[in-house]
Formats: C-alpha cells, structure tokens, sequence
C-alpha cells in the first residue's frame, strides 16, 4: 500500500466561486495548495474536472452526475483513501444518492472518515453508521467564504461592501483559515481530536453532570427530504439525540419542518435535541426554533434541548461526530461541552 489519500471531492455545488477567491487559476493548483497544508504524510487528489465544474440553476444545476457519484464510490471503496473531504456543499447532492453504491464500504480493511455538512448531510450519516466509515458533521472548506463575511457583518459591525467591508476582512484570512481546517482535519483523522471543542447551553429539560450520547442528523431542511425514502433510517433519532440546524428559510417553512418531523414520529424515541444555528441573512432564528418547539416537542416525556453557536453555517464552525460515542458533559450550571469519551 502506497501513501494514503485525502480525496478531495466537489459532489454538490460549484466550487469555482472558492477557486477566485484564492486567485487560483485551476483545480490543480488548489490540490497543491491543500498538500502543502497537510503536509508528507498524505497524497491529496481530486478530479480536477469535477472540482471545476460550473453549475447553472436554469438547467438543473450540474449535468455530470455519474461522474459525481463514481468519483465518490471508487473514493469509499480505495483502501488508500483515509478521508473524503466534501469542499463544497449548496445543492444537487441527494438527487444522485440512488447512483451511490455504498455497500462498497462493506470490503474496506480500515475506516474511511468522511467530512461534510448541509447538503451532505445524508452522505456523513449514512458513512457514520457504517462499521468502516467515519462521519463528521464539518464545514465544507468553501464555506469559508460566506462564513467569514457573515463574521465580519454579524459580529465586527462591518459593511458588506464598499471600503473596509466584510469582503476586505475574509481576504487575506482566507488561506490561513484554509490551512487551519486541513490541520485540523488531519488531527481528527489520526485520532488527536480537534481544538474546536464545542459547548453549548441547556435550555429545557434536565441532563446529568455527565451522560453518553449519539448524535444523527444535520441540515433540516435535507433530513425532511430524507423522510419516506430509504435513507430515513440514517438520521432517524431512535435513542440518539438529533441535531438540527439551517440558514435562509422563513420561521413558518421551519414550524412546517419541525411538523413534518413530528408527524413521522420523531420524538418518540428522541433522546435528546442539538439545535445549531439557524439564520436567515443577517437575521438569528435560533431563538425563533426553540420557541416553534413548544408546539411540537411531545409533553407526556421531556426531552433535554441543548443549544450552540457551533455547528451550522456559521464560522468559527466545530466538528461534531456522528453516529459514534460522544459524552455530554457540564461545565457550567446550565452549560456542557459535547467531546468524544476520554
């Protein structure tokens, strides 16, 4: 066996918006460029084809589908391919999980761990749950992009143009932020953990100084897509906590959501919830969800409601692992940190 891989794929949306702002001519430099941040120890790849894919919204977004799916099938079945990173997620995803076959997993001598979040919501639990596969709920790298600007409005006080805007402030941290994620990423995959450890704050029912937890779920707005279809059973909640997060929709498509998740029965055997942040533009809803929540939380249990700035399309963004054996811990009267059993 040859050096292992960090298999860099672009399944979902473009990620040529993130290649300009690196002021990359073309996907292979930025191959280079993420080798140089993960250092000798891993061989990065990618289709350089699909990482420079447009999309066209017009005309159902990305026209290379196959393509999508095998350069994601032959990643989850090389046993070189120690981690898939997804750069990118948007859109144009679930369609193509019918050509995904992921019993490809099933001949696998070692783990292969997977990163990704929104779109990819599916693909990270569904390779969570597998005994060769390892999911964790990260931010796709382009991201940052949006992340860091949204920062810079929400929390720096800066315009989102002009002089000294949000654009101005991304720039030149975008790479060192870059370097960061990779480092992290690689930390994660050699078992070191990550030092974006995750906090966050109880805000109804009862949890004990210290409990262990297992969390399935993600993007809501792709978990109710998944509802009815034969992925259900990946982010079904059935003594697992379910976390939970969006950006861009209105309260009344989230209540609707939150229905749907009530009326396929998810609270019936919920252990727990992990709200992330929930954001439409500039405007925070998170405090918005836990109020729809009242409606269709079931009263004849409680259920413990956990609540953190950390996971979701927001930056600084903290990886969450799921389907894995994580421990709820307090460190505060009404305040835990979520890590992995020491």
């Amino acid at each position: 066996m040859g050096c292992r891989r960090i298999h860099l794929i672009a399944p979902a949306g473009s990620c040529r918006p993130l290649l300009a702002a690196l002021e990359l001519p073309s996907a292979a430099d930025f191959l280079t460029l993420v080798q140089e941040y993960v250092g000798p120890n891993y061989a990065v790849t990618g289709n350089e084809t699909l990482i420079a894919a447009e999309e066209d919204e017009d005309r159902g977004g990305r026209d290379d589908d196959r393509r999508r799916a095998e350069d994601l099938e032959e990643a989850l079945a090389d046993p070189e391919v120690a981690a898939i990173v997804t750069i990118r997620g948007g859109a144009w995803f679930t369609r193509i999980l019918p050509l995904i076959d992921f019993t490809v997993l099933d001949g696998r001598p070692e783990p292969v761990t997977v990163f990704g979040f929104s779109e990819l919501t599916t693909l990270v639990n569904i390779v969570g749950a597998h005994r060769n596969g390892r999911g964790i709920y990260d931010m796709g790298p382009a991201f940052l992009i949006y992340g860091l600007k949204r920062h810079a409005v929400t929390q720096l006080g800066l315009p989102s143009s002009g002089d000294s805007s949000a654009e101005d402030w991304m720039r030149p941290r975008l790479r060192s932020e870059l370097r960061a994620f990779f480092r992290d990423a690689v930390s994660i995959i050699e078992g070191r953990g990550t030092n974006r450890a995750i906090t966050a704050e109880l805000t109804s029912g009862e949890l004990p100084d210290s409990s262990a937890v297992t969390f399935a779920g993600g993007n809501l707005t792709v978990l109710i897509a998944l509802l009815g279809t034969p992925y259900q059973r990946f982010v079904q909640p059935a003594a697992r906590w379910l976390v939970i997060e969006d950006l861009n929709e209105k309260p009344e498509r989230l209540d609707r959501f939150l229905a749907q998740l009530t009326l396929a029965g998810f609270w019936n055997e919920c252990a727990g919830l992990l709200l992330g942040d929930f954001h439409k533009g500039d405007r925070t809803l998170t405090s918005a969800v836990t109020t729809l929540l009242a409606y269709h939380l079931p009263s004849a249990r409680t259920i413990p409601v956990l609540a953190t700035e950390q996971i979701g399309h927001i930056w600084p963004m903290s990886p969450l692992p799921l389907h894995t054996p994580m421990t709820v811990e307090r460190v505060g009267r009404q305040r835990f940190s979520i890590h992995r059993p020491t």
